[in-house]
């Protein structure tokens, strides 16, 4: 019998990309809920920090997650992208890709890596699906940031989430921007409207609305943080305009909740606050903003993680005395 060999199928490959605290974590475990549940699904997740926490957020079976951390993807060398993405699809076979980069990434820069021909028979690319919230949206300061409106600009599909008086001036504000994106209402999705967003096709305008963003300059490279750190683990990189510092600390430290919550909320100049951390209230999930707070019930983990992006640079004296402000929080610590 001749051998016929199995044809090359590229994997459907969807990137969710959004700004700094736009709820892409939240749209993706939606978009997990409505999948067949004996498909198997991977999920890349880039964060800027070097402890990655939206792996521990996301919910399914039959998920592959790999996390890339320590700088954004798309400013930094490939290397980690292509290792991550290779181990996914080669050690999973996955009917499904989810890539969910960092909120500060260069969605254009992103988007032209992964079409590059040496992936070409790996991934299918499709619709890339921008979440928008409407309570940054409806600031100045986020409406007019470089950053910000390139998401929109490089997106086909923009999901929002909110409320506004008028709707209508956002549609007027992304046609203005990106005239081919088309925009939903995500309280209004059903599981058809999910389905078909993963296997919409890309629009062909996103070569004509390039951006210039000045790169990064990471001071370490990206990590896969699940090798790489063990707790105790405290760090902080300067990274661009930016700062981030995280902890990753043992499971059994158990920390005040109601003070820890106002401890993080008093910090200054933050963009995002995110942990999975273990309090005398159970394992939290915190997501904050200065737009919003989410606190939610996590289920328990390997460790508490706890990361800050600052829109300043905080010098060592200040982690230290952070450090020990964080420790005089947790009430059961190891000696």
């Amino acid at each position: 019998m001749q051998y016929t060999p199995s044809p090359i199928i590229a994997t459907p490959t969807t990137l969710v990309i959004g700004f700094l605290g736009a709820g892409k974590t939240t749209f993706i475990n939606q978009l997990i809920a409505q999948k067949n549940p004996d498909d198997t699904w991977a999920l890349l997740i880039n964060e800027f920090g070097k402890i990655g926490i939206d792996g521990s957020l996301i919910d399914g079976n039959n998920l592959a997650i790999k996390e890339v951390s320590g700088g954004c993807i798309c400013c930094t060398s490939q290397l980690p992208l292509q290792v991550a993405l290779v181990r996914l699809l080669s050690d999973h076979r996955p009917s499904q890709l989810i890539i969910e980069p960092t909120g500060l990434s260069h969605p254009d820069e992103l988007s032209s890596q992964l079409s590059q021909s040496h992936w070409q028979n790996s991934l299918s690319i499709n619709a890339i699906i921008c979440v928008l919230n409407l309570a940054q949206w409806q600031q100045e300061k986020y409406r007019t940031h470089e950053g910000y409106i390139a998401h929109i600009k490089h997106a086909d599909i923009i999901v929002y989430h909110g409320t506004t008086d008028d709707t209508s001036l956002l549609y007027q504000w992304v046609a203005n921007i990106n005239p081919k994106a088309m925009l939903f209402d995500q309280k209004q999705l059903s599981h058809q409207d999910y389905t078909k967003m993963l296997s919409m096709p890309r629009q062909t305008h996103h070569t004509v609305h390039k951006v210039s963003l000045a790169p990064l300059n990471p001071v370490s490279n990206p990590i896969d943080t699940a090798d790489d750190v063990t707790p105790p683990y405290r760090y902080h990189d300067i990274l661009g305009e930016y700062q981030v510092g995280g902890w990753l600390l043992p499971a059994d430290w158990q920390f005040i909740s109601y003070p820890l919550q106002k401890w993080l909320l008093n910090l200054p100049d933050y963009l995002r606050i995110k942990a999975v951390i273990h309090t005398d209230d159970g394992w939290v999930s915190l997501n904050i903003t200065p737009e919003s707070i989410n606190i939610s019930d996590a289920s328990p983990q390997d460790a508490s993680k706890l990361e800050l992006i600052l829109s300043t640079h905080q010098n060592d004296v200040i982690w230290q005395q952070w450090d020990d402000e964080l420790m005089a929080l947790c009430q059961t610590k190891a000696p």
